[in-house]
């Protein structure tokens, strides 16, 4: 489905543009082998990321992107060790080391911001899409030699009192959704403006015995939680370089590709209120791929126990799914062939987006059958699509009951 939104004035004419949008889409991903065009090279390249001096728990690493190329994604490395005390075992988290890098902000040449969310919810949105865990390394009984070698994604389960751990994560951040369609692709072969990632190491990487743990990495058996110690930062930025260009060296483009923002973005919730609907509205000016929701009840991970019902309604009040937590639950394995972690809820919008230029004031209701407590919060991260130039005009209303 092209975007609901464009700078055409009749349908004719919008779908002449989108149809010319795919025949230059489909020039760079596949080329022309017929009369010896290639495809554009996909190039993977480290940046030179800055990592301060002493960086530890909340500390902000930057990268700058190179302006080369026209920019599908970026992957994000982060490596540390995990120090701990006598009486002070740490153990990994229902959410575990998704949770490495509270936040991660990408703004682009325009000054957009396209992506401001959490590390759970970019590994969420790169599971789904893959349709699998992101990064896992599948179990088999083959005697081959494939396996978890290498440990791409690794932390230990339990790190012992007075021990050690060492952890590797890597991130995907996404400017387009996958190879193949290219809406939000960067052109940035500039010679001016800049962009960059801006990654917070998550402040309560580990939390002590007794806290909220649903945003922390590991828990402590005690009130002390581990240090941090030889931390690393990496980023890999990946484009198409050498795109077919016209006979005077302008470069082919596609218009609507470019016009569109691939954006990544969480909210959260106040204190729901138990037994009635309490509302997510979905901002206007966007087409929704996906929604991503963690019930972090006062502390609590549950499979469902504490939830009646997650509805999705249109303005009018119909309710286009209304569906029990187990059975919303199912929907989501069914995309990842795998349960999400405890508390979390995938939400699949990509077969139909909801589309809030056409329809607005679509809402997402959660209806828990228990709050444990003041600090029970809803934790929401969106995937969606915006029109350049309508993205920061789309508005929404406050979240809650």
């Amino acid at each position: 489905m092209p975007p609901a939104s464009s700078n055409a004035t009749t349908p004719q004419s919008y779908a002449a543009l989108w149809q010319q949008n795919m025949q230059i889409r489909n020039l760079i991903t596949r080329g022309v082998p017929q009369q010896g065009i290639p495809p554009a090279v996909d190039m993977w390249q480290p940046l030179n990321p800055v990592l301060p001096s002493g960086a530890t728990y909340g500390s902000v690493l930057t990268a700058q992107l190179r302006n080369v190329g026209l920019v599908k994604r970026l992957l994000v490395k982060v490596t540390g060790t995990i120090n701990t005390i006598a009486s002070n075992a740490h153990t990994l988290t229902k959410l575990g080391l998704a949770n490495a890098l509270s936040n991660i902000t990408f703004t682009d040449l325009a000054n957009n911001q396209r992506i401001n969310t959490t590390g759970w919810h970019l590994v969420a949105v790169a599971s789904a899409k893959r349709r699998r865990p992101w990064g896992a390394a599948m179990t088999s009984d083959t005697p081959l030699g494939y396996g978890n070698n290498f440990g791409a994604i690794s932390a230990p389960a339990t790190i012992n009192a007075a021990s050690s751990g060492n952890f590797t994560m890597f991130y995907e951040v996404p400017f387009v959704r996958n190879d193949d369609d290219l809406r939000g692709l960067i052109m940035g072969s500039v010679a001016t403006a800049t962009m960059q990632v801006q990654c917070t190491v998550n402040p309560n990487f580990c939390v002590a015995a007794g806290a909220d743990a649903t945003g922390a990495v590991y828990q402590s058996a005690s009130t002390t939680p581990g240090t941090l110690s030889n931390l690393t930062f990496q980023v890999y930025q990946n484009y198409l370089d050498q795109y077919p260009r016209m006979p005077n060296g302008a470069p082919i483009l596609p218009a609507l590709d470019i016009g569109t923002a691939y954006t990544l973005t969480n909210t959260s919730s106040a204190t729901p209120i138990a037994n009635q609907d309490n509302s997510f509205p979905f901002v206007n000016q966007r087409q929704f791929l996906s929604t991503t929701a963690v019930y972090d009840n006062a502390g609590v991970l549950n499979a469902g126990s504490d939830i009646t019902s997650w509805k999705l309604t249109s303005a009018n009040f119909t309710n286009i799914t209304f569906l029990d937590p187990v059975t919303q639950a199912l929907m989501g394995r069914t995309r990842l062939a795998d349960d999400f972690p405890t508390g979390m809820y995938y939400f699949d919008f990509n077969d139909r987006p909801i589309d809030t230029s056409v329809f607005g004031n679509m809402q997402l209701l959660l209806n828990p059958s228990s709050v444990g407590g003041p600090t029970a919060v809803v934790l929401l991260g969106w995937e969606a699509y915006g029109i350049i130039g309508q993205i920061n005009q789309g508005g929404s209303i406050p979240s809650g009951a």
